[in-house]
């Protein structure tokens, strides 16, 4: 990573800075107009005068390499402005579950939040961030994925524990792909969607249609940088 991709990074990771650099940071940010983000700027709860609420340029996205694993946090939360979709996001474990008679295991989705795979690449990693919602039940926060709103070529930002912003951009948005009695080709196909990958990107999954869970849909985006 160069230099200038290391600032980037380090401006906006004030929670692993002592009080002296987080002084220095304040002051640069006041010389070049530039505010830190926090964490607390970027909470679920947070007023809409502080979310990032329309899709950026290129211009507004720092071209930057993707994290290490071994620097990156787990999500915090999720926009797609195109939609108006601003979910928060919290970590997801698995249980022992059957699909199709036999046992397996099967991930504790949450009900109000999208739930992050805790196996999976951290927020603006290297890798596959996996993150999976509810299209029914609970606050049905992946509905609008369920719907066909998601479309290839929408900004999706995902804020980490840090309150950094990454960008990604939705590259594909797929069928629905059965869940229960789905052929060996299309069990395939699915899996092939949570498999850990090389480049750095975001998978969504939710359940359709939006009444009942028959099937998967994902949706990929792929990474971008970091948004300013």
């Amino acid at each position: 990573m160069s230099i200038l991709h290391r600032i980037v990074y380090d401006q906006t990771r004030p929670a692993r800075w002592g009080p002296v650099v987080m002084l220095l940071l304040s002051l640069t940010a006041c010389q070049s107009g530039v505010t830190p983000i926090t964490p607390a700027a970027t909470s679920a709860s947070t007023p809409a005068a502080n979310t990032i609420p329309r899709p950026l340029s290129e211009a507004e996205i720092s071209d930057v390499d993707p994290l290490p694993p071994d620097q990156t946090t787990g999500p915090v939360r999720l926009q797609i402005p195109e939609i108006g979709l601003d979910v928060p996001v919290i970590a997801m474990g698995w249980r022992l579950g059957m699909v199709d008679g036999q046992r397996t295991t099967v991930w504790d989705v949450p009900d109000d939040e999208a739930g992050w795979h805790i196996n999976s690449a951290g927020a603006g990693g290297a890798g596959n961030a996996i993150i999976s919602g509810r299209q029914v039940g609970g606050a049905a926060v992946f509905a609008p994925l369920a719907l066909g709103a998601v479309a290839e070529g929408q900004d999706v930002f995902l804020t980490d524990g840090d309150g950094i912003v990454f960008a990604y951009q939705v590259r594909e948005v797929t069928e629905p792909i059965p869940v229960t009695g789905a052929t060996p080709e299309e069990q395939a196909e699915a899996a092939a969607f949570f498999a850990p990958t090389d480049e750095a990107r975001l998978t969504l999954v939710t359940g359709w249609p939006e009444f009942t869970t028959t099937h998967r849909v994902f949706a990929v985006a792929d990474f971008a940088g970091v948004a300013r």
